[in-house]
């Protein structure tokens, strides 16, 4: 009578290891390249997930110190509007983060690259 081996079974279970951490990485490098948008009032901040292209109406719209879009891999660039809808007078353009001294009131931005 012949002993079978415990050498397949621990070489299934090797891969199947690898196969799910090779799974769990890459959605953990997904999840860490989904840029952010955060504005920064000096006393809340507000941040949401974005893209690029994206307009964003923010619930925070007044005495705004700073502005950034961005994820782990680096900054992006954006354009800040005085109104909603990303319509009318453009605030400031260019990469981020964006400070305002003195506080400004936008209405809206738009996310145009982010890593």
């Amino acid at each position: 009578m012949r002993i079978p081996s415990p050498r397949p079974a621990r070489t299934a279970t090797a891969v199947a290891t690898a196969a799910l951490a090779a799974v769990l990485a890459a959605a953990t490098t997904a999840a860490a390249a989904t840029p952010s948008l955060q504005i920064d009032d000096g006393t809340t901040v507000s941040s949401r997930q974005v893209a690029v292209g994206q307009c964003v109406n923010p619930s925070l719209t007044t005495h705004i110190e700073s502005v950034a879009v961005g994820s782990r891999a680096g900054n992006g660039s954006m354009t800040v509007f005085r109104f909603r809808n990303c319509t009318g007078a453009v605030v400031r353009q260019g990469p981020s983060p964006m400070y305002f001294n003195p506080p400004a009131t936008i209405g809206s931005v738009r996310i145009d690259s982010a890593p």
